[in-house]
């Protein structure tokens, strides 16, 4: 699969576990006839260290990457992940540093909580992130079949009332 910048998915195999609306199915040869901001590569026939392997092997130089869980390699232009699309947005909406709270589960959600965690927001892993995934976010949650996002987002201040005379 691709995304290209208009955030439309190119995709040569149906992905369970993406969300493809929008998206439309290619041959091989579309798929990899424009630039992209992002390429995922699904093999559920290989693990982790396979993956590491090939991204070794193809030498990929200025790119980053996540592997996430054991089937799928995310790959982005160098310097861009999760963290900076949000920074984009939040300079757009104007947030003020500290006002951001995120929440993940893969490897690829690991730049987002560096960001947040550099502008002194939340970063929240959920309970059924890799190691990894826990040990870059400033808090840990429960599993999401737990409840896990809504007992973070549960901790964020109520929104201030308004009076009716106001």
């Amino acid at each position: 699969m691709v995304e290209l910048g208009s955030g439309q998915r190119l995709f040569t195999e149906h992905l369970d576990d993406w969300t493809l609306d929008g998206g439309r199915q290619v041959g091989f040869e579309e798929l990899v006839a424009e630039p992209v901001s992002r390429v995922v590569v699904v093999s559920p026939g290989h693990d982790e260290d396979d993956f590491h392997r090939l991204v070794a092997d193809a030498g990929l130089n200025e790119v980053s990457y996540a592997i996430g869980w054991t089937a799928w390699l995310d790959i982005a232009p160098q310097g861009v992940d999760k963290g900076t699309a949000l920074e984009r947005v939040r300079t757009e909406l104007g947030f003020e540093r500290g006002r951001v709270l995120v929440a993940g589960d893969g490897r690829n959600d690991i730049g987002m909580f560096g960001w947040a965690l550099g502008l002194d927001g939340r970063a929240v892993a959920m309970g059924q992130a890799p190691l990894e995934v826990k040990q870059a976010a400033g808090e840990i949650t429960a599993d999401v079949e737990q409840g896990g996002l809504a007992a973070a987002l549960n901790t964020l201040p109520a929104p201030a009332q308004v009076s009716a005379r106001e």
